[in-house]
């Protein structure tokens, strides 16, 4: 009895000495490794555990795909893994790699769109910045998805791209990028600009183009709301808006802008041709910011029908009342070169 008794602990002792070993290689084994580095890691989104455990194990970071996966089962940490690119140490265990991705912040980018961009304009700057896919970016600014957040009349997302200074995931896709761009304009549009827009009779699309044309022709504070009203007079007395910056874009669309517009330019049949169509044009033809915005909704009281820039390099524009006086301020300002 005193044999058999001594063979049970024996047997238990080996277990335990097993059991001990196990724990080991699941949760303290590291890599053999002289020296330790850093190395970045991206996690894409919908990652799987498999994938994950391969990618840590090819950089160097644990010792077995298969202890790391048994380990995040067992400390229940199998959906802590989040998106993003992150910069790790090699040579560590599984505990302390599950603990570093768990805990790690994923790599960020932070870009500014500045207002008055077209989309085209801000899908180049995204896609540069985030190494994003411009031609699947550029055919999202039609998904039926994106137009239904911008609201009622967008057939494009030109307009609803909202200015701002943003922070994207590295590993953002193009969708993920495109939607926070859009959700960010439709909580900056509230109820009550979407009621001081039907003072004017516009829509929320009206208004989005309208502040557009503003954003366009000046980004001086001191003269959105001048602007503003010279474009409200022109379309209350049945005027052609005669917008240059509607030309660029008509020409941009065209493929045929080249920095300069010229006198035959005027005579294109083009809807977005504002000096032969009456009214808005057809679309937003950049993506204004909220000063514009509000500038369209709250114009000053004025009786200005026209204006010109002064070419002084401050952006300013001189504004008249009736034609003869814009010709002056033409001859004076443009023809004549900036002189007192």
């Amino acid at each position: 009895m005193k044999h058999k008794a001594q063979l049970i602990l024996l047997a238990a002792v080996s277990i335990a000495l097993v059991g001990i070993t196990s724990l080991y290689h699941i949760f303290d084994a590291r890599p053999i490794q002289l020296d330790r580095q850093v190395v970045a890691i991206q996690i894409d989104k919908g990652a799987s555990l498999n994938q994950i455990a391969d990618q840590l194990y090819i950089a160097g970071v644990i010792r077995s795909p298969v202890g790391f996966k048994i380990a995040a089962h067992l400390l229940n940490r199998t959906r802590s893994f989040y998106p993003g690119n992150y910069s790790i140490e090699t040579g560590l265990s599984n505990s302390e790699a599950i603990q570093a991705l768990a805990h790690a912040k994923p790599a960020e980018q932070t870009i500014t769109i500045t207002e008055g961009l077209r989309s085209d304009e801000i899908i180049g700057l995204l896609s540069r910045s985030l190494d994003l896919d411009s031609l699947k970016m550029s055919m999202l600014l039609t998904d039926s998805s994106l137009l239904a957040l911008a609201g009622p009349g967008f057939n494009h997302l030109e307009g609803a791209l909202f200015p701002e200074t943003y922070r994207f995931l590295e590993s953002s896709d193009e969708y993920t990028v495109l939607h926070k761009l859009v959700s960010h304009f439709r909580n900056k549009i509230t109820t009550d600009m979407l009621v001081r827009a039907d003072t004017f009779g516009f829509d929320l699309y009206d208004l989005i183009t309208f502040a557009s044309l503003v954003e366009k022709e000046t980004a001086r504070e001191d003269e959105r709301r001048l602007v503003s009203s010279v474009y409200h007079n022109r379309i209350r007395i049945d005027m052609l808006l005669n917008c240059d910056p509607t030309i660029i874009y008509m020409l941009v669309r065209r493929g045929e802008w080249d920095g300069n517009i010229r006198k035959r330019h005027f005579s294109i049949d083009d809807p977005y041709n504002s000096y032969m169509y009456k009214g808005l044009p057809p679309s937003p033809i950049a993506n204004p910011g909220l000063a514009s915005i509000e500038a369209a909704l709250d114009p000053e009281e004025s009786d200005y029908l026209y204006f010109v820039g002064k070419n002084d390099g401050t952006g300013a524009h001189a504004f008249s009342k009736t034609l003869r006086s814009h010709i002056n301020k033409v001859n004076r300002y443009q023809r004549r070169g900036n002189r007192p």
